[in-house]
């Protein structure tokens, strides 16, 4: 996802700016809307459901009403019908709509909304709100109406999305109906088989350890799905005990709540195969659990419960941890109490830095408009007051949902048009004083060094995250991408133990050096779920996501342009098996193909590449050779520093890009090396090697006639160099930069000098050796053929 340049928090305070956004005033004029416009004409969109991302991207659910049309399986059950099309929207953190209308052939009567309090047509779904809607015929607004949608959308792992739906071999019979699932992606594209049956009968019998005590869930019994910290999901579902005749008075649990652990990457197909534990239970006769909410706060998860008994609806909160170990049952006793509304139809959303809300949706007789009433309570069950308590008018369904920056969405009845929808957004306070948001989304993060919107370059060799507990490296990762593309520039996990040291409450990171090398960039870190646990507990901890912390390179000056002579040549190795398959390919497409990759991740400018693509084959592996030019400009790295890149990327390409595409094919052992022997080998006979003693022939004879007699050990002056003004006088440049690169700078035209003079000694002293050799061997033979002439 592409992070612009606007500072990614004022996007999180206010919401969104999308593509066609305007902001709406009303009667709330305080607050702000987001409001988008469908790309399709039809009848006025209403929105039906809004769901959230662990990154806090939202899932909208669109439908349109379509009078117009006659579903036949709707008028079999005398309820509305719908336009039969599935809308989904993702609206991502920048900003942005993406429109997903996937075509998935369900049965029509998904599209008809349906009301499930008539007992002759009840259909099971999961908590859905009882909301009070006008009765069309004696315009009764005293009977409860639980309007049911067919469709439920949930948000899984990033880009998927789980649909549920019915399935019928009869409509007008909505007994017999089935609630099937099916996963999409954010294409649209199905990426589920076709068993997706959600429930084989009316109860399933659950596993658990003590085999005398049965449980059950049945299909109709409330059910919610938690994606937990780490990757994982938690599925609470409500069981039942069957108790014998003789124990109706028993003291015995006759039923509850049970939460299912699924970890990541868990292959079985049925949820009673999965370890699981009891996190309430109920004991009292007369009593059933009508809903359950969970969601995950900042460390634990959380659950708001609403028990039925005798006609009274109590609500419970219930807070466990990743083990389903339960750390607090409390009775909400605190419950709101507004003149004409019943207890019994409160809704629950946990709030992500603590505490949660209770919510309802009714209708207004004396305005006719529907409203949706919000209270926020803290982490001791104690409401805090809203900046405007509301109510807050709303569409037909009251569709809303929690964002991690701790706003209230809201469906909202206001459009701009009539192919356009709306959210309003409400900011509630945080329900655990105690919790800080340093601007980071994630209240135990402390800080981080450098700061969100720093200044980086090539010189930034470290990453400090802080938090306000102690903390123990994980398994998740820490991402360095580079925002213009989106492309990976370094990717460790935690178990990477090399690149990591901790100081209690604080992480620090090794960079390579070449991460934050490009001029004008900017970047993005991303600190996955689960990179790190709680010392005390275990427990794994959230994570910073896209667009939080993000860093700019700074608009460096390159001032090491050098003439032509600063070009470097180099080779790189294929892998043995890349080796093999390197052989049965186009062998100047293949590198130049992978120059082009180079290129684009090292980066470099294409143009200051280049080979003459002769390749060596060196024990069954492939040595291409590999030219870097003089930089161009003063906003390029010089060549000198693009081999050092080149070289890192190799030898860590596997937490760099360059375990992707071809560049995968690179032996990291043999990194990217400055051609020294290579030359020697090819000598005058390579044009693109020995150039330089082609052009130099006469300079190369005198200095052979004067090292000849000598054993001159060139590289000795290295000692003295420092003194010479020609290898001083470019220290200043490099107060900033490291150790090494500066070592690597001041000797650059020494160690050149020395190597050339080393390549012509040697070579003169392989010619002398030689010569001397067959100098030797001829008066051998000549003594040979000598003696045997005599005989």
């Amino acid at each position: 996802m592409k992070i612009f340049s606007q500072p990614y928090k004022l996007i999180a305070q206010y919401l969104f700016i999308c593509l066609a956004i305007t902001s709406t005033k009303s009667q709330q004029s305080q607050y702000k809307y987001f409001n988008y416009t469908e790309s399709t004409l039809g009848a006025p969109p209403l929105v039906a459901d809004i769901k959230t991302y662990d990154d806090g991207t939202l899932l909208v659910h669109i439908i349109r009403n379509d009078s117009t049309q006659s579903i036949v399986d709707c008028l079999n059950i005398q309820e509305m019908n719908l336009e039969p099309k599935l809308y989904m929207r993702i609206i991502h953190l920048n900003g942005s709509v993406k429109e997903i209308n996937p075509n998935l052939n369900l049965h029509p009567v998904n599209y008809c909304l349906l009301n499930s309090n008539n007992t002759e047509y009840k259909i099971n779904k999961p908590n859905n709100l009882v909301t009070y809607l006008k009765e069309t015929q004696n315009n009764n607004t005293n009977i409860l109406h639980n309007i049911i949608n067919p469709i439920s959308i949930y948000p899984l792992q990033k880009p998927f999305i789980l649909v549920t739906y019915v399935n019928t071999t009869n409509s007008s019979n909505i007994t017999a109906y089935e609630e099937w699932a099916v996963v999409v992606d954010w294409n649209g594209n199905i990426r589920s088989d076709d068993s997706g049956n959600l429930v084989t009968g009316d109860k399933t019998q659950i596993p658990t350890f003590d085999k005398n005590i049965p449980l059950y869930r049945y299909s109709n019994s409330p059910i919610t799905i938690i994606s937990t910290v780490d990757n994982g999901y938690i599925i609470v579902a409500v069981f039942d005990i069957t108790l014998e005749s003789d124990n109706s008075d028993s003291l015995l649990p006759r039923g509850g709540l049970h939460a299912f652990f699924i970890s990541y990457n868990n292959t079985e197909t049925c949820y009673i195969y999965y370890t699981g534990t009891d996190i309430y239970q109920i004991s009292q006769p007369n009593m059933t659990i009508s809903s359950v909410y969970c969601d995950t706060t900042d460390i634990y998860n959380m659950c708001i419960v609403s028990v039925n008994s005798n006609i009274t609806m109590h609500y419970v909160s219930i807070i466990f941890n990743s083990s389903g170990v339960v750390l607090s049952r409390k009775v909400i006793s605190d419950l709101p109490n507004v003149t004409g509304l019943s207890q019994q139809s409160w809704s629950a959303k946990i709030l992500p830095f603590g505490g949660f809300i209770l919510g309802l949706t009714a209708y207004n007789n004396i305005d006719n408009n529907t409203y949706h009433y919000i209270y926020a309570y803290n982490v001791s069950n104690s409401q805090i007051p809203l900046k405007s308590p509301g109510p807050f008018r709303t569409n037909y369904f009251g569709a809303n949902a929690i964002t991690n920056h701790n706003t209230f969405l809201l469906a909202s009845p206001y459009a701009i048009d009539n192919i356009s929808w709306s959210l309003l957004t409400i900011p509630v306070p945080t329900g655990n004083i105690h919790n800080t948001d340093y601007g980071y989304d994630n209240t135990l993060v402390n800080q981080t060094i450098p700061s969100i919107n720093s200044i980086v370059n090539s010189s930034t060799t470290t990453l400090n995250i802080t938090f306000i507990y102690k903390i123990a490296l994980s398994t998740g990762n820490i991402t360095i991408y580079k925002a213009s593309d989106n492309s990976i520039r370094q990717r460790i996990s935690a178990t990477m133990q090399e690149f990591y040291k901790i100081d209690e409450y604080t992480v620090s990171i090794k960079i390579l050096n070449n991460i934050f090398n490009e001029y004008g960039e900017q970047y993005f870190v991303i600190m996955d779920s689960n990179f790190v646990r709680l010392v005390q507990t275990n427990e794994p901890l959230k994570g910073i996501h896209d667009g939080i912390w993000i860093l700019n390179s700074d608009n460096f000056v390159n001032q090491n342009i050098y003439s032509g002579s600063d070009a470097i040549m180099g080779s790189v190795r294929l892998t043995t098996d890349a080796s093999k398959s390197f052989l049965k390919r186009n062998h100047s497409a293949y590198i130049d193909a992978l120059l082009d990759e180079f290129a684009h991740k090292v980066p470099i400018h294409r143009s200051r590449l280049s080979t003459n693509h002769r390749f060596e084959v060196l024990n069954d592996q492939i040595v291409i050779p590999i030219r870097i030019d003089v930089a161009k400009d003063e906003t390029e790295r010089s060549s000198s520093k693009v081999y050092s890149d080149l070289n890192n990327m190799i030898i860590y390409k596997n937490i760099t890009t360059f375990f992707f595409g071809m560049t995968n094919d690179l032996d990291q052992d043999y990194g990217f090396k400055e051609i020294a022997i290579f030359t020697i080998y090819r000598g005058f006979k390579d044009s693109f090697i020995g150039e330089f003693y082609k052009k130099n022939l006469i300079l190369i004879a005198i200095l052979t006639i004067i090292l000849a007699p000598i054993d001159y050990e060139f590289l000795t002056i290295l000692k003295y160099a420092p003194i010479f003004p020609i290898f001083t006088k470019r220290i200043y440049r490099y107060e900033q930069i490291n150790r090494l690169n500066i070592y690597e700078d001041i000797f650059e035209v020494a160690t050149k000098c020395g190597a050339i003079v080393d390549i012509i000694k040697n070579g003169l002293q392989i010619y002398i050796q030689v010569s001397k050799y067959i100098i030797v061997m001829s008066r051998v033979m000549f003594s040979k053929n000598i003696k045997e002439s005599r005989h």
